[in-house]
């Protein structure tokens, strides 16, 4: 069965956030490890962690989303050591992927030389890191961000030693932002294709079906609510059941709802989207 979840805020604890995500009765989920409004690691006492680990037994899968101070692809200040301290913490709470934004190449001359960065980090960590699955996520942004145009996956690909290892969340807010035309059925088919081609289906681990406000191009990173975007539910609904992506699991990275009531129907909602198909 295709597995639907959301990213939650980190208000308090972790444990109060699994506790949460059970309440939801959603298989998997997504998080930071920082305190939202705080801008800081959650704290783990043993107690804690102990209760965290009783309550993943419950989870398929949960994949933490990496904070923003890792940028893998800049040549200086990339954050390396923030992203080890997020996998050694995500090891012990039992995270089965971590997600990567794929950064920016600060403090180089060229994306180029921010992509062979950014290789020279994963194969660092591969070497380092067998149990969780590094997942790199495309980007809203231009210029000297990575992961924004297709092609800079195709160039990243060959310099990695163990290409095979690395796997992708496809977010379609960040699609879209970038300029990529995911609302035309023509032209999402053009999109997935090329998805298909440069990345292979096999190696989609994830969806971030997510909304914007705003319009395709705008490089703009903002999510809104599903059902109140440009992108429209028609769009997404098909995109999620695209033969490319209809067997990655949905994560829906929204704005704060009004209480768990909410959250709740409108994973109902979603999961009606994929029992229906196109």
């Amino acid at each position: 069965m295709r597995k639907i979840g959301l990213h939650l805020r980190l208000t308090t604890t972790l444990s109060e956030l699994l506790e949460k995500a059970e309440r939801l009765d959603t298989p998997i989920l997504q998080c930071f490890l920082i305190t939202q409004g705080q801008n800081r690691y959650a704290k783990f006492s043993e107690e804690e962690l102990e209760k965290c680990k009783a309550l993943r037994k419950k989870f398929d899968a949960m994949y933490l989303h990496a904070s923003y101070w890792v940028n893998l692809a800049g040549c200086k200040n990339n954050g390396w050591h923030v992203f080890q301290r997020e996998l050694g913490l995500a090891k012990k709470l039992g995270f089965t992927h971590i997600i990567i934004h794929p950064g920016s190449a600060t403090g180089c001359e060229t994306k180029k030389e921010g992509i062979a960065c950014l290789a020279r980090a994963l194969n660092k960590a591969l070497k380092e890191e067998k149990d969780i699955k590094i997942v790199l996520e495309n980007t809203a942004h231009a210029r000297m961000t990575v992961g924004g145009h297709l092609n800079d996956f195709k160039e990243l690909l060959p310099q990695l030693d163990e290409p095979e290892r690395v796997f992708f969340c496809l977010d379609t807010a960040h699609a879209h932002s970038f300029g990529y035309d995911i609302i035309d059925p023509e032209k999402q088919d053009i999109f997935l294709d090329e998805v298909d081609r440069i990345i292979g289906r096999e190696k989609i681990a994830l969806v971030h079906l997510n909304e914007t406000q705003e319009e395709c191009g705008s490089y703009i990173d903002r999510h809104a609510e599903i059902g109140k975007g440009k992108i429209g539910n028609k769009a997404l609904k098909r995109f999620m059941n695209h033969p490319v992506c209809k067997d990655a699991p949905v994560i829906l990275e929204i704005p704060i709802l009004k209480d768990e009531a909410e959250e709740k129907a409108l994973l109902k909602e979603v999961t009606e989207w994929n029992k229906s198909g196109n």
